[in-house]
């Protein structure tokens, strides 16, 4: 994802760069010289926005994963009156002859 960002961005500033060159009238050497240079700048920046973004999905995800987990283990706990923890517990120990 980061590095498709970065490409993408790169890509875009160094069509800017060309069109930008060309409409001001410079040597090609110049225009493709910093187009180049542009290009390298921006896919760099891409990358890092490509990460940060990438970051803040999982950080979000995790964070809902994490929510419905415990919607889940409470719906259970209420389903069944008793916590998992203590039922576990209880269905290990022998049952006392009466």
């Amino acid at each position: 994802m980061a590095r498709s960002i970065g490409a993408q961005l790169g890509l875009l500033a160094f069509t800017a760069a060309i069109v930008a060159g060309l409409y001001a009238g410079n040597s090609p050497t110049t225009i493709l010289v910093r187009a180049l240079l542009v290009m390298l700048v921006a896919c760099a920046c891409g990358q890092a926005v490509g990460w940060a973004g990438k970051q803040v999905l999982r950080d979000h995800l995790q964070r809902k994963k994490q929510a419905i987990d415990g919607e889940h283990y409470q719906a259970l706990n209420e389903a069944d009156g008793q916590p998992l923890d203590q039922q576990g517990a209880a269905d290990s120990q022998p049952a006392k002859a009466g």
